[in-house]
């Protein structure tokens, strides 16, 4: 009789000898709880990894949006910094106010004159003003420096934009204000007015005025229907334009004056 020890043992007596009756399983089948099917196992686990991948994206999401609002904070605070540097307590005052665009009556429209010509230099006394030294290190830009040292000229884009509506308003009645023009100074003139209406352009798209405006019927004479046509009235969030331009007049300077600046090859500028 051949003895226990020299005879080789059944392969499946083997196995559930040395492994036992669930060694043998793959290790996804031995993790998968019991009485769970495959199908609904594998789909719980697909489950875990979508909602691990759909909290790390959300993190990141999370953290992303963090440094972004940092970042905006930290340069809203520069500009408030900067406005509050750049405009004396109470210089800055906003209001709502009604903006028709009506011409009739107005002093600032209409053919010229003497009385409206000196309305609008009357407005535009604030173009030309002092920036402190203080307050030109926060601009980040230079600028041509006042012979007296206590700062440096500059003007406000208001003023520009006042500016450009001026020369074109002087294009538009050219044979008034320029009867006697070379063509040179026609074609200079034209290109100044080309200029302006550019930079009103980009100035208006820059500011963006969101005020909803709403519209009527236009009628002619006898009553009958034209077209539709803007209303007037709308309320706008406007400057409160005595404050501001006062502030600008505070710190007016003279142009024209020959000793205002410091000469462009002067030593060390």
């Amino acid at each position: 009789m051949e003895s226990p020890v020299g005879r080789s043992m059944p392969t499946d007596f083997e196995q559930e000898l040395l492994l036992g009756p669930d060694d043998g399983l793959t290790e996804a089948k031995s993790l998968k709880p019991a009485g769970l099917s495959a199908k609904k196992y594998n789909s719980q686990r697909w489950r875990k990894v979508l909602l691990q991948i759909s909290t790390v994206v959300n993190i990141i999401f999370l953290l992303v949006n963090l440094c972004l609002f940092i970042w905006l904070l930290k340069r809203s605070y520069k500009s408030s910094a900067l406005h509050s540097l750049l405009y004396s307590q109470g210089a800055v005052v906003f209001e709502s106010r009604p903006v028709d665009g009506l011409a009739e009556g107005s002093i600032y429209a209409g053919y010229p004159n003497s009385e409206s010509d000196a309305a609008w230099n009357a407005l535009m006394e604030g173009i030309n003003l002092k920036i402190l030294p203080e307050e030109m290190s926060q601009l980040d830009q230079g600028s041509l420096e006042l012979k007296d040292g206590t700062g440096y000229l500059g003007t406000l884009g208001v003023y520009h934009e006042l500016h450009c509506i001026k020369r074109i308003r002087r294009w538009i009645y050219r044979d008034y204000y320029y009867p006697n023009a070379t063509d040179d100074e026609y074609n200079e003139r034209m290109t100044h007015a080309e200029h302006c209406l550019e930079f009103i352009r980009q100035a208006a798209m820059c500011h963006g005025d969101i005020t909803v405006t709403s519209f009527k019927w236009l009628h002619d004479r006898h009553g009958q229907v034209i077209e539709p046509t803007t209303k007037e009235g709308a309320l706008h969030q406007c400057v409160r334009w005595d404050t501001l331009s006062g502030w600008a007049k505070s710190r007016r300077v003279d142009l024209f004056d020959p000793n205002l600046l410091v000469p462009e090859n002067a030593k060390g500028h």
